[in-house]
């Protein structure tokens, strides 16, 4: 609680409000990911620096199903569509949905915040996610919470909410 911390190998630095565990595995070398009770309990994610025509997640199956790719050119309403298009071929999920969308600042930044809903493949257990992304330097920042619907997520989202809060970026990358 209170160090700061650059996530990943970026430039963007947060403050840890509340206890936090950085999990070893990790969805691409620009991210991060931290729990507070276990990642599949609580996650806040970090997806840092994503460039043009990079994807947002490992491609599991380029073929089969391509993740679309990230163009610093992209609306905030197209990178609310480009991140649900995302997580819901990562997740292999189709009950993946962005419930609302709202301006928001990141590191500084005038960007987009969208709360979503899904479930995964198998598992009945509903989840809810706050996401919040801004576009810097030609670069995606993105910062996602998630947790089951009951209990974690209402229970972790202002500690989540105070994290992507305290974003800033330092030097440069």
């Amino acid at each position: 609680a209170g160090a700061v911390r650059k996530a990943g190998k970026s430039n963007l630095a947060v403050t840890a409000i509340g206890d936090w565990n950085r999990s070893t595995q990790r969805q691409t070398g620009e991210s991060e990911n931290w729990t507070q009770h276990g990642t599949g309990l609580d996650d806040l994610g970090f997806y840092v620096g994503i460039k043009k025509g990079e994807a947002l997640f490992r491609q599991r199956d380029k073929k089969k199903d391509p993740l679309p790719k990230f163009d610093p050119a992209m609306l905030p309403t197209d990178i609310v569509e480009w991140f649900e298009n995302s997580a819901r071929i990562a997740l292999t999920s189709a009950v993946f949905e962005v419930v609302a969308v709202r301006p928001a600042w990141l590191a500084g930044h005038q960007g987009v915040e969208m709360d979503f809903t899904y479930a995964t493949e198998g598992d009945n257990l509903e989840r809810k996610g706050t996401a919040r992304a801004a576009v810097i330097g030609q670069r995606l920042y993105l910062i996602t919470y998630d947790a089951p619907k009951i209990h974690y997520y209402d229970a972790g989202l202002p500690t989540a909410l105070a994290v992507m809060n305290s974003a800033r970026i330092v030097g440069k990358k």
